[in-house]
Protein backbone atom coordinates (compact mmCIF):
# COMPACT_ATOMS: atom_id res chain seq x y z
CA UNK A 1 0.00 0.00 0.00
CA UNK A 2 0.97 3.37 -1.48
CA UNK A 3 2.30 5.53 1.84
CA UNK A 4 0.85 8.67 0.47
CA UNK A 5 -2.57 7.32 -0.78
CA UNK A 6 -6.25 7.39 0.94
CA UNK A 7 -6.61 3.61 0.97
CA UNK A 8 -7.86 2.89 4.60
CA UNK A 9 -5.23 2.07 7.12
CA UNK A 10 -5.53 -0.18 9.52
CA UNK A 11 -6.11 0.37 12.79
CA UNK A 12 -3.93 -0.77 15.76
CA UNK A 13 -5.12 -2.08 18.91
CA UNK A 14 -5.47 -0.51 21.96
CA UNK A 15 -5.63 2.85 20.24
CA UNK A 16 -4.48 6.29 22.62
CA UNK A 17 -7.71 7.53 22.71
CA UNK A 18 -8.58 4.51 24.86
CA UNK A 19 -5.85 5.03 27.26
CA UNK A 20 -6.43 7.03 30.48
CA UNK A 21 -3.68 10.21 29.83
CA UNK A 22 -1.29 11.04 32.90
CA UNK A 23 -1.76 15.16 31.46
CA UNK A 24 -4.61 17.65 30.35
CA UNK A 25 -4.93 18.08 26.28
CA UNK A 26 -6.48 20.91 24.25
CA UNK A 27 -8.41 19.20 21.12
CA UNK A 28 -7.69 20.46 17.63
CA UNK A 29 -9.68 19.52 15.07
CA UNK A 30 -10.13 16.61 17.50
CA UNK A 31 -6.40 16.02 18.14
CA UNK A 32 -5.79 16.16 21.17
CA UNK A 33 -2.38 17.78 22.15
CA UNK A 34 -0.74 17.08 25.23
CA UNK A 35 -1.18 20.69 26.86
CA UNK A 36 2.45 20.46 28.83
CA UNK A 37 5.23 22.89 28.85
CA UNK A 38 8.92 21.90 27.05
CA UNK A 39 10.40 20.14 30.10
CA UNK A 40 7.42 18.35 31.02
CA UNK A 41 7.23 16.93 27.58
CA UNK A 42 11.34 16.04 27.92
CA UNK A 43 10.66 14.55 30.88
CA UNK A 44 7.59 12.54 29.61
CA UNK A 45 9.40 10.77 27.02
CA UNK A 46 12.27 10.10 29.73
CA UNK A 47 9.94 8.24 32.04
CA UNK A 48 8.82 6.46 29.14
CA UNK A 49 12.19 4.78 27.95
CA UNK A 50 13.05 4.35 31.66
CA UNK A 51 9.26 2.69 32.38
CA UNK A 52 10.34 0.77 28.86
CA UNK A 53 6.38 2.02 27.76
CA UNK A 54 6.26 2.23 23.96
CA UNK A 55 5.55 5.86 22.68
CA UNK A 56 4.88 7.10 19.41
CA UNK A 57 5.04 10.52 18.78
CA UNK A 58 3.98 13.22 16.66
CA UNK A 59 5.01 16.54 16.32
CA UNK A 60 1.93 18.63 15.28
CA UNK A 61 2.84 21.92 13.46
CA UNK A 62 0.27 24.02 10.91
CA UNK A 63 1.24 21.63 8.10
CA UNK A 64 1.09 18.58 9.43
CA UNK A 65 -2.59 19.69 10.79
CA UNK A 66 -3.59 20.93 7.48
CA UNK A 67 -2.61 17.08 5.56
CA UNK A 68 -4.71 15.70 8.71
CA UNK A 69 -7.80 17.88 7.36
CA UNK A 70 -7.25 17.35 4.18
CA UNK A 71 -7.28 12.97 4.13
CA UNK A 72 -8.72 11.31 6.70
CA UNK A 73 -6.82 8.59 6.94
CA UNK A 74 -3.85 11.02 8.25
CA UNK A 75 -6.15 12.43 10.72
CA UNK A 76 -6.63 8.73 11.77
CA UNK A 77 -3.18 7.86 12.62
CA UNK A 78 -2.54 11.93 13.86
CA UNK A 79 -5.38 11.24 16.31
CA UNK A 80 -4.28 7.61 17.61
CA UNK A 81 -0.95 8.54 17.98
CA UNK A 82 0.31 8.05 21.67
CA UNK A 83 1.86 11.40 22.27
CA UNK A 84 0.61 14.60 20.32
CA UNK A 85 2.53 17.68 21.06
CA UNK A 86 2.46 21.29 19.97
CA UNK A 87 5.21 21.97 17.43
CA UNK A 88 4.80 24.97 15.77
CA UNK A 89 2.95 28.96 16.97
CA UNK A 90 -0.55 28.55 15.19
CA UNK A 91 -1.26 25.71 17.07
CA UNK A 92 -0.62 27.14 20.18
CA UNK A 93 -3.01 30.00 19.00
CA UNK A 94 -5.83 27.56 17.98
CA UNK A 95 -5.54 26.26 21.68
CA UNK A 96 -6.09 29.12 22.34
CA UNK A 97 -10.04 29.69 21.07
CA UNK A 98 -11.92 26.97 22.11
CA UNK A 99 -10.25 24.89 24.93
CA UNK A 100 -12.15 25.28 28.17
CA UNK A 101 -10.10 24.57 31.77
CA UNK A 102 -11.60 21.19 32.71
CA UNK A 103 -10.09 17.96 34.95
CA UNK A 104 -9.35 16.74 31.14
CA UNK A 105 -8.31 19.82 29.26
CA UNK A 106 -6.19 22.92 29.31
CA UNK A 107 -4.89 25.69 26.93
CA UNK A 108 -1.54 24.75 25.61
CA UNK A 109 1.26 26.77 27.58
CA UNK A 110 4.06 27.34 25.36
CA UNK A 111 5.58 25.82 21.29
CA UNK A 112 7.54 22.45 21.85
CA UNK A 113 10.04 22.45 19.26
CA UNK A 114 10.19 18.63 18.09
CA UNK A 115 13.89 19.60 16.84
CA UNK A 116 15.24 20.80 20.05
CA UNK A 117 13.19 17.59 21.77
CA UNK A 118 15.55 15.27 19.14
CA UNK A 119 18.85 17.27 20.51
CA UNK A 120 17.64 16.80 24.13
CA UNK A 121 16.90 13.26 23.99
CA UNK A 122 20.53 13.20 22.19
CA UNK A 123 21.63 14.80 25.36
CA UNK A 124 19.77 12.57 27.43
CA UNK A 125 21.70 9.44 25.60
CA UNK A 126 24.81 11.30 26.36
CA UNK A 127 23.87 11.62 29.81
CA UNK A 128 22.32 8.23 30.45
CA UNK A 129 23.09 5.79 28.01
CA UNK A 130 20.14 5.56 25.77
CA UNK A 131 20.39 3.99 22.14
CA UNK A 132 19.43 5.71 19.23
CA UNK A 133 18.64 5.09 15.55
CA UNK A 134 18.03 7.40 12.80
CA UNK A 135 15.82 6.29 9.81
CA UNK A 136 15.53 8.61 7.15
CA UNK A 137 16.95 12.30 5.90
CA UNK A 138 18.69 12.25 2.70
CA UNK A 139 21.90 9.87 1.96
CA UNK A 140 24.73 10.69 4.26
CA UNK A 141 22.85 13.28 6.37
CA UNK A 142 22.06 11.21 9.25
CA UNK A 143 25.86 10.09 9.23
CA UNK A 144 26.80 13.87 9.12
CA UNK A 145 24.73 14.62 11.52
CA UNK A 146 25.76 11.58 13.96
CA UNK A 147 29.13 12.96 13.42
CA UNK A 148 28.36 16.26 14.86
CA UNK A 149 26.17 15.00 17.68
CA UNK A 150 29.27 13.00 18.50
CA UNK A 151 31.82 15.85 18.60
CA UNK A 152 29.67 17.99 20.85
CA UNK A 153 28.67 14.81 23.07
CA UNK A 154 30.74 12.37 22.79
CA UNK A 155 28.93 9.78 24.99
CA UNK A 156 25.54 9.93 22.81
CA UNK A 157 24.86 6.55 21.72
CA UNK A 158 23.60 6.24 17.88
CA UNK A 159 23.90 2.42 17.00
CA UNK A 160 22.92 3.18 13.68
CA UNK A 161 21.84 5.03 10.79
CA UNK A 162 19.73 3.86 7.75
CA UNK A 163 18.69 6.18 4.57
CA UNK A 164 15.74 3.95 2.69
CA UNK A 165 14.65 4.65 -0.70
CA UNK A 166 10.97 5.10 -0.55
CA UNK A 167 10.47 1.54 -2.65
CA UNK A 168 11.88 -0.08 0.34
CA UNK A 169 9.06 1.61 2.30
CA UNK A 170 6.18 0.86 0.17
CA UNK A 171 7.28 -2.69 -0.10
CA UNK A 172 6.46 -5.02 2.90
CA UNK A 173 9.66 -7.69 2.88
CA UNK A 174 11.43 -4.42 2.73
CA UNK A 175 9.94 -2.93 4.98
CA UNK A 176 9.83 -5.63 7.72
CA UNK A 177 13.26 -6.16 7.17
CA UNK A 178 14.21 -2.44 7.98
CA UNK A 179 11.82 -2.88 11.13
CA UNK A 180 13.75 -5.73 12.06
CA UNK A 181 17.37 -3.81 11.54
CA UNK A 182 15.71 -0.92 13.69
CA UNK A 183 14.88 -4.21 16.80
CA UNK A 184 18.42 -5.70 16.22
CA UNK A 185 20.58 -2.05 17.15
CA UNK A 186 18.47 -2.34 20.40
CA UNK A 187 17.51 1.26 20.10
CA UNK A 188 15.67 2.47 22.82
CA UNK A 189 14.64 5.89 20.52
CA UNK A 190 13.80 5.77 16.72
CA UNK A 191 14.31 9.12 14.94
CA UNK A 192 12.30 9.09 11.63
CA UNK A 193 13.27 11.55 9.67
CA UNK A 194 10.89 10.66 5.93
CA UNK A 195 8.88 13.97 5.67
CA UNK A 196 5.29 14.01 7.10
CA UNK A 197 2.89 12.46 5.85
CA UNK A 198 4.70 9.27 4.89
CA UNK A 199 7.11 9.18 8.46
CA UNK A 200 3.82 8.88 10.69
CA UNK A 201 2.13 6.47 8.65
CA UNK A 202 5.42 4.50 8.24
CA UNK A 203 5.28 4.48 12.15
CA UNK A 204 1.55 3.86 12.35
CA UNK A 205 1.48 0.72 10.02
CA UNK A 206 4.99 -0.65 11.53
CA UNK A 207 4.18 0.58 15.72
CA UNK A 208 3.35 -3.05 16.97
CA UNK A 209 6.37 -4.36 15.35
CA UNK A 210 9.09 -1.40 16.43
CA UNK A 211 11.07 -2.51 19.51
CA UNK A 212 12.26 1.45 20.57
CA UNK A 213 10.43 2.28 23.29
CA UNK A 214 10.54 6.63 21.69
CA UNK A 215 9.42 6.83 18.35
CA UNK A 216 9.57 10.39 16.86
CA UNK A 217 8.59 11.37 13.39
CA UNK A 218 10.96 14.29 13.10
CA UNK A 219 10.87 15.79 9.35
CA UNK A 220 13.92 18.32 8.92
CA UNK A 221 15.28 18.15 12.04
CA UNK A 222 18.11 15.95 11.31
CA UNK A 223 19.20 18.26 8.36
CA UNK A 224 18.91 20.81 10.58
CA UNK A 225 21.55 18.86 13.41
CA UNK A 226 23.80 17.79 10.17
CA UNK A 227 23.86 21.74 8.92
CA UNK A 228 22.11 20.82 6.09
CA UNK A 229 19.06 23.44 6.10
CA UNK A 230 19.61 26.22 8.22
CA UNK A 231 17.15 26.70 11.43
CA UNK A 232 15.80 29.80 12.67
CA UNK A 233 17.04 31.39 15.69
CA UNK A 234 14.78 30.39 19.31
CA UNK A 235 13.40 34.02 19.00
CA UNK A 236 11.92 34.10 15.63
CA UNK A 237 10.30 30.62 16.35
CA UNK A 238 8.58 31.99 19.75
CA UNK A 239 7.14 34.71 17.15
CA UNK A 240 5.34 32.06 15.22
CA UNK A 241 8.04 33.11 12.10
CA UNK A 242 9.82 29.83 11.38
CA UNK A 243 8.47 29.21 8.59
CA UNK A 244 9.11 32.36 6.76
CA UNK A 245 12.97 31.82 8.18
CA UNK A 246 12.94 28.94 6.63
CA UNK A 247 11.25 29.77 2.93
CA UNK A 248 13.69 32.47 2.57
CA UNK A 249 16.39 30.19 2.40
CA UNK A 250 14.72 27.32 0.35
CA UNK A 251 11.88 29.28 -1.98
CA UNK A 252 12.07 27.11 -4.58
CA UNK A 253 10.49 24.13 -2.01
CA UNK A 254 8.68 26.17 0.65
CA UNK A 255 6.49 28.57 -0.91
CA UNK A 256 3.61 26.50 -2.29
CA UNK A 257 3.71 24.63 0.66
CA UNK A 258 3.59 27.96 3.24
CA UNK A 259 1.97 30.35 1.22
CA UNK A 260 -0.28 28.72 -1.21
CA UNK A 261 -1.25 25.61 1.24
CA UNK A 262 -0.90 26.31 5.19
CA UNK A 263 -1.47 30.20 5.09
CA UNK A 264 -4.74 30.10 3.52
CA UNK A 265 -5.41 26.95 5.84
CA UNK A 266 -4.57 28.87 9.10
CA UNK A 267 -7.38 31.22 7.93
CA UNK A 268 -9.58 28.57 7.50
CA UNK A 269 -8.90 26.73 10.91
CA UNK A 270 -9.04 29.71 12.60
CA UNK A 271 -12.67 30.63 11.65
CA UNK A 272 -13.45 27.00 12.25
CA UNK A 273 -12.71 27.14 16.18
CA UNK A 274 -14.14 30.64 16.00
CA UNK A 275 -17.73 29.34 14.83
CA UNK A 276 -17.17 25.94 17.21
CA UNK A 277 -16.83 28.60 20.11
CA UNK A 278 -19.89 30.42 18.86
CA UNK A 279 -21.69 27.56 18.29
CA UNK A 280 -21.10 26.29 21.74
Amino acid sequence: MSLLSNDPVKPVSDPSSAKARPYKVSYIMNIPVASLSYQQVLRYLDENIQNKSKCFCVTLNLDILRMAYENKNMHHVIKNADFVFADGMPIIWLSKLNTPSTESTAILPERVPGCDIVQDLCRLSHEKGYKIFILGAGPGVADAAKAKLELALPNVNIVSTYSPASAELQNENSSNAIVERINQSGADILFVALGAPKQETWVHQNREKLAPYVVIPCGGSIDFIAGVQKKSPKWIGKLGFEWMFRMLYNPQRLFKRYILQDLPFLVKAYYREQFSVAAS
